[in-house]
């Protein structure tokens, strides 16, 4: 996917989570900074329970202080409205597939609080992706974007 295609993609609906190849975050980071959202990368490599996910959440989006390292607290955070100050976010998860494989449960959990933050973000008129770099067929309960 472009820069282009990724912009029309980010401008299609005020909030959603999707799958693109890996090789698409330059071009994802340029088109949502280009559209005034903010840009998190959060690197998943080495997660491989509940615990590191929320932990590494909790670090790149530099979550507030009372935050609760638990899903209901994260669920929380991310309908902050200090977590979304500008326009709007992009939540950009790479190397998840060793989170997804050893920890299913919490791999569904996630989507599930990400989806409702979007659902949340749609309601206020601010965009809120959480998109996930991956090929895998681990995550077909993210809808995948095929490159064209």
């Amino acid at each position: 996917m472009n820069e282009t295609e990724l912009t029309r993609l980010l401008k299609a609906g005020p909030a959603r989570s999707c799958c693109i190849p890996p090789d698409a975050q330059l071009a994802l980071e340029l088109s949502a900074r280009r559209l005034g959202l903010d840009f998190y990368l959060v690197d998943f490599s080495g997660v491989d329970s509940k615990a590191g996910c929320i932990a590494q959440l909790a670090g790149a989006l530099e979550l507030p202080a009372w935050f609760g390292q638990n899903w209901d607290a994260l669920s929380d955070a991310l309908t902050e409205p200090a977590l979304i100050d500008g326009r709007g976010a992009v939540l950009c998860l790479q190397q998840v597939e060793r989170f997804v494989c050893r920890e299913p449960p919490g791999w569904l959990t996630l989507l599930d609080i990400m989806s409702e933050a979007a659902e949340y973000w749609g309601q206020q008129q601010k965009p809120f992706w959480c998109v996930v770099l991956s090929t895998s067929p681990a995550l077909v309960s993210v809808p995948v974007l095929a490159n064209h």
